[in-house]
């Protein structure tokens, strides 16, 4: 069973930056050491797809995943950018938590607007615990939802310093 979320994250940046920032290396080192408490890695940059490891701290996590573990998730992440077209870009997720039974992943479509970007998440949250799973399920959505955001904001800080 999964339970499926959608979201939106607005970035005070225009599109096109917002794909330069995604297809750069150094971008993504930004996320990975600033995005959570405790600094994350990208593991591999290649064209188009990007994989981190970071560390999700017990903080940021629902209260009902923070009673199960002792200490903070190692969290795989690979992100596929798809290219622009149309005005618009698709992406794709993977995440596996790693030595737990949670997994998330989904699309993001990127569209522009002046030098607004809006990313539209559908996000599929996979936590198989038995009879404990579903109610699990969308407080990591809502957290996921915090996530993003959380990403988007330094997406815009990272392109205002860099691009």
């Amino acid at each position: 069973m999964s339970t499926r979320s959608e979201n939106t994250v607005t970035i005070d940046q225009p599109l096109e930056k917002v794909l330069e920032a995604y297809n750069n290396r150094d971008y993504w080192t930004y996320i990975a050491e600033t995005l959570s408490p405790e600094p994350g890695e990208v593991n591999e940059f290649a064209d188009g797809q990007v994989t981190l490891f970071e560390l999700l701290p017990l903080d940021v996590l629902p209260e009902a995943v923070q009673s199960m573990v002792s200490q903070a998730l190692k969290l795989k992440r690979v992100i596929t950018i798809g290219e622009l077209v149309d005005g618009a870009a698709t992406l794709s997720y993977t995440a596996d938590v790693k030595g737990t039974p949670v997994d998330f992943s989904g699309e993001m479509k990127a569209t522009g607007e002046g030098d607004k970007t809006t990313i539209a998440y559908d996000n599929e949250v996979s936590v198989n615990i038995p009879f404990m799973g579903p109610a699990i399920e969308p407080k990591v959505g809502d957290a996921l939802e915090n996530l993003f955001q959380q990403e988007g904001d330094l997406t815009s800080k990272w392109i205002a310093e860099n691009l």
